[in-house]
């Protein structure tokens, strides 16, 4: 268990980085009712749940990739590069997706100077990754143009919005007008897959939905580990502490529907394939299906346990603002 360190002065630094003293910390304990010996606690390692969901839900999305990369008759290569497009979109609409709706510069209740220093360290930790995802987006750009069953129209609707989110990226996202278009962007993006993919409405609706129920949770699970974990580490404060259990909540109520959407729509576009023989079911292309079924299972009980075993984030009082009260191991 890691706590602050005290400092001479009560009064904040000007970097907005600076640990706060424990007596500062104790009058914001006493604030919100918490009591004036009231400390945050910190662990040193981050947890292990968030990282196998992350990496759940990208073999869920190869799973996905290769099925439908051979129904549409691409080569195992090809599959790979749709897939990594399709990721890329994915990863920048969730990521987009928290710091436009759940990252907020001021917080009901808690010191507008605190939340903001977390806001500002939050968009430090974002902006290499911005920069990963833009590196991703501007490559996924040309590879576009591999895509053998898109015509020409359909690559060039596609490459003009990804190329515009890619160019949006290098700029990243310290503010909400680049970020939220990355997020309009990602969705456009998701809707002409679902257009280019499927055939009728229904199917279109289904398919575009699926991309970004997948892309809420893809994206968001990314910002958790590489922004929300490593600023909660620098905040060591209630204000921050529950700031950041506000974005999580925020993060996990959008989560709510995501799933259940995920999962809908994927058995209904897999409706067609039920009076398969149980033989194409346990082969290739077909074993892929309850693969994945399975990878969804797993993260839904991943999404039930972290909150029980505090997985959310090493610090205490994220995952639940309830045990912020509980200073039984302090």
């Amino acid at each position: 268990m890691a706590t602050q360190s005290p400092t001479k002065s009560d009064q904040p630094a000007q970097s907005g980085f600076s640990i706060p003293s424990v007596d500062m910390i104790a009058k914001q304990g006493e604030r919100l009712g918490l009591g004036e010996e009231y400390a945050v606690d910190v662990r040193d390692t981050t947890p292990f749940l968030p990282k196998v969901a992350f990496v759940t839900i990208t073999l869920a999305s190869i799973a996905g990739a290769v099925f439908t990369g051979r129904n549409f008759g691409l080569d195992f290569g090809s599959q790979m590069v749709r897939w990594l497009i399709l990721w890329t979109m994915a990863l920048s609409l969730g990521f987009s997706a928290w710091r436009t709706l759940y990252l907020r510069t001021r917080e009901s209740g808690l010191e507008e100077f605190r939340i903001s220093s977390l806001e500002q360290s939050s968009i430090a930790h974002a902006r290499p990754i911005t920069r990963f995802l833009a590196v991703l987006a501007t490559v996924s750009t040309f590879a576009i143009t591999t895509i053998s069953y898109l015509d020409s129209g359909e690559r060039v609707a596609l490459m003009s919005v990804m190329g515009l989110t890619a160019a949006l990226l290098w700029i990243g996202v310290a503010q909400r007008w680049t970020a939220g278009p990355i997020l309009v962007g990602s969705v456009i993006q998701a809707v002409l897959w679902g257009a280019f993919d499927a055939v009728g409405t229904t199917a279109v609706t289904v398919r575009a939905l699926h991309f970004v129920a997948f892309g809420l949770w893809l994206g968001g699970a990314l910002w958790n580990l590489t922004v929300a974990i490593p600023s909660g580490r620098e905040h060591p404060v209630i204000d921050a502490v529950i700031g950041l259990a506000r974005q999580l909540q925020r993060f996990r109520w959008v989560v709510r529907f995501a799933l259940p959407i995920v999962i809908i729509t994927g058995l209904i576009q897999t409706d067609v394939y039920r009076h398969m023989p149980s033989s194409w079911w346990t082969s290739l292309p077909g074993v892929l299906i309850p693969v994945k079924v399975l990878l969804i299972i797993a993260l839904i009980v991943i999404f039930i346990t972290c909150p029980l075993y505090r997985q959310c984030s090493p610090v205490k009082g994220v995952c639940k603002v309830d045990d912020l009260a509980d200073s039984a191991d302090i």
